[in-house]
């Protein structure tokens, strides 16, 4: 059900693609060099308004549909505690200071809803900045953008809100955060944090005897910051004559770094300089499509996954994430009159997301096209982000042909805050 905020946001929202097509048609119309050159900041004003507008949607949905599932579990509308909700995993929402450094200072944790930045950002988009660096700076902001970092290389450090922007912009792309994982500001290279490795017992006790003791059920695990980077080429010419090439380029690579952060995140195996994930976390609960792996017919091991979460008393809600390859699978399942298969509850109540993240070259006995379908509560799954993403824009690296060069660079790192929370059904091969 849409609520009165979500409407006004969105009406907001037509308004605002209206302004910026209206300035479009106002550069096509205008041949004045002086104009054309208001118009473009205006153009780029707009845009960057509509995508601030796109995160303020997103959280007014989400807040929606929380309040959706508090509606449904409160007595008085028959329903019980929705687990993720009020129940656990709710301080994980970062809106409480549950988490503390080693020096008692709260630790900022962040769900898929809150975002990075915390303030707005309304000075120049990294297309303003790689018009300025072709053209020259329209206005103050750009200049001091322009002169604050340049560096030997002929580069510069776009300002902090903008990277945190496109922290932002990177975690909306995550198919990992949307399921549930939590980021972890990191405000060093190194940041230590507890993890459950079993439960503690608990017995009835007769008045004055001893309670029984258990065993610590508690280690340490510690993020340590790797370094994902990407970059782009373009000309001058592409990047002097298209208005929204600035756009384009940090859409990209916030898109592809996502991809590969979820890669890492999921199924990454540590080697080399890059995170180990779920998948080759020991702990985890593991089932099996067969010796050589199986093509998906039924629901039956998709359940047999999610059961074993179920016996680790592991709360919900809980996700699946997997290729889409494999989601196609699911959904052409028929039985023998040709009809969809009906979806179990257990199913129903567990949202899938899906990655070309996915490897679907695994190896499952003699099968080498296999992928997996990894189930779990993934608030336990952490991402442990440097809060200081680089973006840079280099006119010299490539002078010879006349290109500019867009790189970003970020550091993160994943952990399990509890392994049994994940089960991972492996062998899923094409039918």
């Amino acid at each position: 059900m849409k609520t009165a905020k979500l409407i006004e946001l969105e009406r907001q929202r037509l308004d605002l693609i209206e302004e910026a097509r209206a300035a479009l048609r106002a550069i096509d119309n205008n041949t004045d060099a002086k104009r054309a050159k208001e118009l473009e900041a205006r153009h780029d004003a707009a845009m960057r308004a509509i995508d601030a507008n796109a995160l303020d949607i997103d959280q007014a949905k989400l807040e929606a549909e929380t309040e959706e599932h508090r509606a449904a579990a409160r007595p008085e509308m028959g329903g019980t505690a929705a687990a993720g909700v009020d129940g656990p995993g709710a301080f994980l929402s970062g809106r409480r200071a549950d988490w503390v450094d080693a020096r008692g200072n709260p630790v900022r944790v962040l769900s898929r809803a809150d975002q990075f930045s915390q303030r707005s950002y309304t000075g120049p988009s990294v297309g303003d900045l790689i018009a300025a660096k072709i053209s020259g700076p329209r206005n103050e902001a750009e200049e001091r953008a322009l002169s604050a970092s340049t560096n030997s290389a002929g580069g510069f450090t776009v300002p902090e809100p903008l990277a945190q922007d496109f922290i932002d912009l990177m975690r909306r792309n995550s198919s990992a955060i949307s399921a549930g994982a939590i980021t972890v500001p990191m405000e060093s290279e190194t940041l230590a944090i507890a993890r459950a490795t079993g439960d503690p017992s608990v017995a009835w006790r007769a008045e004055n005897a001893a309670v029984s003791e258990t065993d610590p059920t508690y280690d340490r695990v510690t993020f340590t910051a790797k370094t994902l980077a990407g970059g782009v080429k373009m000309s001058r010419e592409l990047a002097a004559d298209s208005l929204n090439i600035g756009a384009l380029v940090q859409q990209q690579l916030a898109a592809k770094m996502a991809l590969e952060l979820d890669r890492a995140a999921i199924w990454g195996d540590g080697s080399g300089a890059s995170p180990t994930g779920v998948t080759n976390t020991s702990g985890i609960n593991t089932v099996s499509m067969g010796t050589n792996g199986a093509a998906i017919a039924d629901y039956d091991k998709l359940l047999d996954a999610i059961y074993e979460l179920t016996l680790d008393d592991v709360p919900g809600p809980y996700a699946g994430i997997m290729h889409p390859r494999t989601q196609l699978a699911i959904q052409k399942l028929k039985d023998s009159q040709n009809n969809p298969l009906t979806q179990p509850e257990w199913i129903r109540n567990t949202p899938p997301f899906v990655t070309t993240a996915a490897p679907i070259d695994e190896t499952e006995g003699t099968a080498d096209n296999a992928s997996s379908i990894v189930f779990g509560n993934f608030s336990h799954l952490m991402i442990g982000l440097r809060q200081s993403v680089e973006i840079r824009i280099f006119d010299q690296t490539y002078a010879a042909t006349g290109q500019l060069y867009v790189q970003a660079w970020m550091r993160a790192d994943v952990q399990l805050s509890q392994p049994k929370a994940f089960s991972v059904l492996t062998g899923v091969i094409p039918a």
